[in-house]
């Protein structure tokens, strides 16, 4: 049997190692949106997606910017809220985040994936806290203020694009969580 040299050893390792981990990487971020919806919900809502098109799209170029703009979007909408699966650009990569929305306020926000190395507080339940009860203000801006973090403003301002997107997308789909917060 011919001997394998180490570095070619290592590669076949890694390689091996990555294969086993991406499918691992993509049930955790099932896992996040599962373990929310239990947490937030008597009732699991159905999963369902919105096109990205007419005042939906005009919407999310406001608040995301041209480049931020998917084509479709995932929310599961029940009798105690809509869950809105959110992506925005951080530093370091796409942030996806949910924000459960009911009567107009968000009644939850939970940091689902991120690559960021600075933004990694954006992930503390101290700094999501500060959304739970925010709504949309007659400018479009969160009624409440949130405090962003030292050293990671790319990625916290990537989370209050989401709960704002959020807000307005319950508003525009006429969702019976959309009443209009004061």
């Amino acid at each position: 049997m011919g001997s394998i040299s180490g570095s070619v050893m290592t590669s076949r390792f890694l390689q091996l190692g990555l294969l086993l981990a991406l499918p691992m990487a993509g049930l955790a971020k099932e896992d996040a949106v599962e373990r929310l919806l239990k947490e937030q919900f008597d009732n699991t809502p159905a999963v369902q997606s919105l096109s990205v098109t007419g005042s939906v799209a005009a919407a999310c170029r406001e608040i995301l910017g041209r480049d931020g703009t998917p084509k479709r979007i995932v929310y599961y909408a029940g009798a105690e809220g809509t869950l809105w699966v959110m992506s925005a650009r951080g530093k370091h990569g796409p942030i996806k985040a949910g924000f459960v929305v009911f009567e107009g306020r968000i009644r939850s926000a939970r940091i689902l994936a991120d690559r960021e190395k600075r933004g990694r507080p954006i992930r503390s339940e101290r700094y999501l806290k500060q959304y739970e009860g925010a709504g949309l203000n007659d400018r479009g801006r969160l009624n409440e203020r949130v405090d962003g973090i030292t050293g990671a403003t790319i990625s916290s301002s990537a989370v209050e694009k989401m709960a704002r997107l959020a807000l307005r997308l319950s508003a525009l789909t006429g969702s019976r969580d959309s009443k209009k917060a004061e």
